[in-house]
């Protein structure tokens, strides 16, 4: 947990404003320091100068999952905590979405987060690949990309494994997928695709991609 202040300078971050002889603010980010967005959000706290400021800055943060703000009476001092967004993946480089499927602006945050393109009508079919290839934890695939085209359908690229899921993504797809990657983990065996795109069943293929 990282703690700001915006009036002294010691082991943490701290700042100074336009309120340094009204107000000390105090702030915790409970879910740690991660988006530039909370350094913008620091700035225009810095030059904030009355409580209805501080407030409509808060509610402007489509990143904050909520917030305790409280201010001390008497004594010119706010203690701010804040509870992070937890983003999932990124779509077409423009927002975060949350297992929730909430969306936030995208602000080129260095994160480790799966990166999802193309033109994508429903986010839920994001989150059900992404549970369905979770759920598998035997094999433990890890989620590097996932691309949607008019063409192809759904692609999944994995540390492991390119899984191909089609245009349809189908309750009975999702389980087969499952059951297959049980079957290939009895087996001892992990394929470079995985075609799911067959309505008489799986292609394996253990080659190359």
């Amino acid at each position: 947990m990282h703690q700001f202040n915006l009036f002294l300078s010691s082991l943490l971050i701290f700042f100074s404003s336009s309120l340094i002889s009204e107000y000390l603010i105090n702030i915790t980010f409970e879910s740690d320091f991660q988006f530039k967005s909370q350094g913008i959000f620091i700035k225009e706290l810095k030059n904030s100068n009355s409580k209805r400021q501080i407030e409509n800055i808060l509610k402007e943060q489509d990143w904050i999952k909520n917030y305790s703000l409280v201010f001390k009476p008497f004594k010119k001092e706010v203690y701010l905590s804040i509870v992070n967004r937890d983003p999932v993946f990124v779509l077409n480089n423009e927002f975060f979405y949350d297992i929730h499927l909430y969306k936030f602006k995208f602000d080129n945050s260095n994160r480790d987060l799966i990166k999802v393109t193309g033109p994508v009508n429903d986010e839920r079919n994001i989150i059900d690949i992404i549970k369905t290839i979770e759920s598998v934890s035997k094999i433990n695939f890890d989620i590097n990309e996932i691309v949607y085209s008019y063409v192809s359908g759904w692609e999944v690229a994995t540390d492991k494994t390119l899984i191909r899921f089609g245009k349809d993504l189908t309750k009975k797809k999702l389980q087969n997928f499952k059951d297959t990657s049980n079957y290939l983990f009895e087996i001892g065996k992990i394929p470079s695709i995985i075609d799911m795109r067959y309505k008489d069943g799986v292609a394996i293929n253990y080659g190359k991609q």
